[in-house]
């Protein structure tokens, strides 16, 4: 693994995952995983306008879900985040190669390097002006930069428990996370993409309808099979303090009884979700 020096953590918000002692084991085990078709979504577009998928960037790779997917696709992927930590749990590949540092500076990469940049679940966290400028940097003439993000999970059929739990998130936990949690919540719609930098710029949106109880637009790109355990234990998955635990715990004890829900039940889980892409210019 390869390192920059200076790394400047002074950004619009900070996020625990860049602490030390950040489960990044906890964090692998409990996150939900990105379809092949978000990836054949962005290949497609792509597509449209280059025919070279020769090398990609993942920033905020976190454990390297996304590097590992694109490394599939194209000869060579490089992969950055902020945390030695989350890159510690990262998959190894012949045709990956994992550094620390910030989406704002990638000076370790030359002008028109990649031919896509990704960023899955991140932005609402970088200094988004200095993110833009870099990443079209090392794009390639024509080549794509795509982000997108989700927000609190609903449980297909439990109009009733998807209330509370968002409830838990927005309200009861609201004052645990970092401002950037907004912006994801709100389906990054605070995000512009640059137009002196960027074109044929497209998003799409999987919003929660409360009214309907449901996803719409279509089904969300990001849905799962899991067990009520396991929904608990993704709300809790984070660094915060212990206090954190407890509405969780009260709040699944009370939903398994009014729903009837078992620890091993299985549920169906989708997330409202964005997907954004545009063209370098």
């Amino acid at each position: 693994m390869s390192t920059t020096n200076n790394i400047n953590l002074n950004r619009e918000s900070s996020t625990t995952f860049a602490d030390s002692d950040y489960n990044s084991a906890a964090y692998n085990a409990y996150r939900p995983t990105y379809p092949s078709h978000l990836f054949s979504k962005l290949y497609d577009y792509h597509a449209s306008h280059s025919s070279s998928f020769s090398t990609a960037l993942d920033i905020a790779t976190g454990t390297g879900y996304v590097a590992i997917e694109l490394s599939k696709k194209f000869k060579q992927v490089n992969a950055t985040d902020i945390s030695p930590v989350m890159l510690s749990s990262a998959p190894r590949s012949s045709n990956i190669q994992y550094s620390v540092s910030t989406a704002e500076d990638l000076s370790q990469f030359k002008d028109s390097t990649f031919d896509l940049v990704t960023v899955g679940q991140g932005i609402h966290w970088f200094g988004r002006e200095k993110f833009f400028k870099e990443s079209w940097r090392v794009l390639k003439q024509s080549g794509t930069l795509a982000f997108w993000g989700y927000s609190y999970n609903v449980v297909d059929g439990y109009p009733n428990a998807t209330r509370k739990l968002i409830k838990l998130g927005t309200e009861t936990l609201g004052d645990y996370w970092e401002p950037g949690r907004l912006v994801v919540d709100n389906l990054l719609r605070d995000i512009v993409f640059p137009d002196e930098l960027f074109r044929n710029i497209i998003w799409e949106r999987y919003e929660y309808d409360k009214n309907e109880g449901q996803i719409i637009n279509g089904e969300s790109l990001l849905k799962e099979e899991w067990s009520v355990e396991r929904v608990k234990n993704y709300l809790k998955d984070r660094k915060e303090n212990q206090k954190v635990e407890d509405p969780v715990d009260k709040l699944f004890e009370e939903l398994k009884k009014e729903e009837g829900w078992k620890d091993d039940q299985i549920l169906k889980i989708s997330w409202p979700f964005v997907l954004a892409m545009a063209e370098k210019k």
